[in-house]
């Protein structure tokens, strides 16, 4: 079942905007389609903007009907589909023959185009008509209000010119027919079904492609048109100028692709599962990749339940003394930094600290996390309160964290609606479960988390402002890894010691670090701490296949180029790249286009080399 069809089953929602003649019109013919739409009229003539947008954001219509200049004018401010009511010769016709029988003047507003039947109207009726062309609101407001002068005159029109005329006391005839009106609502269904459609696979692609945790490539039979999804690029480090050669990248011993098998990407092994899709007469292969877990036990401390900082600066020294003075309130704090820095860190460091230690640490990635679920995700859901939703009903994370720490992490991505909702949570520190009427008391201390300055977006109108001041009653920096360099060899010791136990190695942390601690600190560590992490797991995993450390700064090069490509020059970065893509351009003209001997005259792998010379054919 498509989801064309899905949507088929639920009715769509059409809001009328009409003077009150067109809406007892099509009133008439609405019962005809109870079955396939739910209906709302407003039976004003279209006013300003602000009053249209309070009409829909209440009914939160698929489709908008209205006829003429206000289908127009409604056409160009909304977002939404909307549906013309258009006129036919026959209406014409027949709105005129009836204004005839009270008038010999005859004054007809037409939008846009003139009507081909005046002429024969005019002899076979004897009669005068005069037709008055607008395309605007305010034409024709304007013709109105000029022809209104003249003496027993019947006016013949859309809803406009009719609820004008109402208000002024003039005679007039509205030339739309309940034929018109059947074929429009047929038409609008079929625009609202489509509508409604097209959000619900936007949201899904919008999941698939950025917030879905899952690495998903998707390739053409050929293996030339490469799609990869942001859990792609970020789990298996594929950059968007990478032009992957798939047969290397997941079966490369494999004539033909396997539904199922494993793989091995950047130094990690992988589980992955290939289906095929048909899209527009085109058969692409699609990848999901798991990450498999290694046959190693892990020792009591690894990367993820390790939630101790380490450092040495006098900065991180200035964020701690923060956090144990902040964490004695019940008041929220807010948490500014880069990606990488340790952001959920230093908020388990608050939990760890405040009175609330006792009860739950619950996180939630608030990028990650589609706007329709975010209610229920937050405040929990009781037991049938929508299609799909969990037998017995289920705990949302206000209710997880009671009596203890609620984390926010990426605050600044939540949709206006979603801060709206939250925002009413802090003001009242009470929540309401989907689908219950009743409110239920919270006591937990909020944390929150954003690497983007939430002020600017407030400027910016991207973020609320009351909400902005509800988060920052206490705000902590924390300082990217740049500005604290003296963190870099205690942070690596630490993680380069997990990593080791691991990976069951012995091997002394200090002999490694004497090998790299050079090139660990002459480079300006972008990715923060997360990117020193994905650094020295490279560095053990090599380690892992051969043990001897006097091969270690030469594998360094293969594993982590941009360690030595990218040296941390305060805001010279582009001379570096500049002078980098030089480099690559010689050894290319040194080895007659040879990329093996190449690659290995520059110390990088072939891969990184490839990279390199797109970004030279792009430049």
């Amino acid at each position: 079942m498509n989801l064309m069809t899905q949507q088929q089953y639920t009715p769509v929602k059409v809001m009328i905007f009409g003077h009150k003649e067109f809406s007892q019109l099509v009133s008439s013919v609405i019962p005809e389609f109870a079955d396939k739409a739910q209906f709302k009229i407003i039976d004003a003539i279209v006013g300003s903007a602000a009053e249209i947008q309070q009409h829909i954001d209440r009914f939160n219509p698929d489709v908008v009907v209205s006829g003429g200049v206000n289908a127009s004018y409604l056409d160009s401010m909304l977002d939404i589909p909307v549906a013309s009511l258009d006129v036919t010769e026959s209406d014409i016709i027949e709105a005129v023959t009836r204004a005839a029988q009270v008038s010999r003047k005859i004054v007809l507003f037409n939008f846009k185009r003139k009507s081909a039947v005046i002429p024969l109207l005019e002899s076979s009726l004897n009669i005068h008509i005069q037709e008055v062309l607008y395309t605007r609101p305010d034409e024709a407001r304007e013709s109105f209000h000029i022809v209104s002068t003249q003496k027993d005159i019947a006016i013949v029109g859309a809803s406009l010119v009719c609820g004008l005329a109402a208000q002024n006391n003039v005679l007039s005839f509205m030339f739309y027919s309940a034929e018109s009106c059947r074929n429009t609502l047929r038409h609008a269904i079929d625009m609202g079904r489509t509508n409604r459609a097209s959000k619900t696979e936007y949201a899904l692609t919008n999941w698939l492609l950025k917030q879905s945790r899952t690495p998903i490539i998707m390739t053409d039979a050929n293996g030339e048109s490469v799609t990869l999804n942001e859990a792609a690029r970020q789990e298996l480090d594929l950059s968007l100028d990478f032009e992957i050669d798939l047969a290397e990248l997941i079966h490369p011993e494999d004539a033909d692709r396997p539904t199922d098998g494993e793989c091995q990407i950047n130094g990690n092994e992988w589980w992955f599962h290939q289906d095929k899709v048909d899209a527009q007469n085109q058969t692409m292969h699609v990848y999901q990749l798991y990450r498999k877990k290694t046959d190693a036990k892990p020792a009591d401390k690894t990367l993820h339940h390790n939630h101790q900082l380490t450092f040495q600066s006098s900065s991180l020294d200035q964020v701690m003394k923060q956090v144990n003075s902040f964490s004695t309130s019940p008041s929220n704090v807010l948490i500014n930094g880069e990606s990488g820095t340790g952001k959920e860190l230093v908020a388990r460091a608050i939990h760890n600290a405040s009175p609330y230690a006792k009860g739950k640490f619950v996180a939630l990635n608030c990028s990650a996390i589609p706007t329709e679920l975010f209610e229920g995700e937050l405040f929990g859901h009781r037991d049938g309160a929508f299609t799909g939703s969990k037998r017995g009903g289920r705990k949302g994370l206000i209710e997880e964290a009671q009596n203890g720490v609620l984390f926010l992490d990426e605050i600044s991505e939540l949709a206006m609606d979603q801060q709206a909702k939250l925002l009413r949570f802090l003001q009242e520190r009470h929540y309401r479960p989907l689908g219950s009427n009743e409110e239920k008391p919270v006591v937990l201390k909020l944390v929150a988390a954003s690497n983007k300055s939430l002020k600017s977006l407030v400027e910016k109108g991207l973020f609320r402002e009351d909400l902005f001041f509800r988060l920052n009653v206490f705000n902590i920096h924390i300082p990217p890894l740049r500005m604290r360099p003296e963190d870099i060899l205690c942070i690596a010791q630490n993680k380069l010691q997990m990593f080791l136990n691991t990976y069951q190695l012995n091997i002394g942390v200090d002999d490694i670090l004497a090998q790299i601690k050079t090139a660990l600190t002459n480079y300006s560590w972008p990715g923060n701490v997360r990117e020193l992490e994905n650094v020295l797991e490279r560095i053990v995993a090599c380690l892992h296949m051969d043990k001897d450390l006097a091969n270690l700064e030469t594998a360094l090069r293969q594993i982590a180029p941009e360690l030595f490509v990218e040296a941390r020059l305060d805001g010279a970065q582009g001379l570096v790249r500049s002078k980098e893509l030089e480099l690559v351009a010689d050894a290319m003209n040194k080895f007659a286009g040879d990329k093996q001997k190449a690659a290995e005259y520059l110390g990088m792998s072939q891969t990184t080399l490839w990279r390199r010379l797109k970004r030279i054919h792009k430049n």
